[in-house]
């Protein structure tokens, strides 16, 4: 029988972005925006999900935004440039699917 990892996804405390799980093939991270907070802008590094937990993200892509919030989900596909921000008056938490592993784009 296989082996189950149990995973803290930290959805209520913990730093504003970290990793909670990973394998050699795929990075799963969870972050948190206060209202009016964002990411830095960034390419994307692997193929990303974006998967909100609590509150509405706002997503900017090539000077296309998108707002999305739970229940939704939006790809970005690897080497975009990607804003990411809390566009709601309550804090954002989201996970963000990394696949495959940013390390193995390297």
């Amino acid at each position: 029988m296989a082996d189950l990892q149990r995973v803290d996804l930290q959805l209520a405390s913990g730093p504003e972005r970290t990793s909670v799980w990973e394998t050699d093939h795929i990075q799963i991270m969870r972050a948190r925006l206060a209202p009016g907070g964002a990411l830095p802008p960034h390419r994307s590094n692997s193929n990303v999900l974006l998967v909100p937990m609590s509150g509405t993200l706002q997503l900017s892509l090539d000077g296309r935004t998108e707002m999305f919030g739970v229940g939704e989900a939006l790809g970005v596909p690897y080497d975009t440039q990607m804003d990411v921000s809390n566009a709601g008056d309550d804090e954002a938490v989201f996970i963000i699917l990394k696949t495959p592993h940013p390390k193995m784009m390297e």
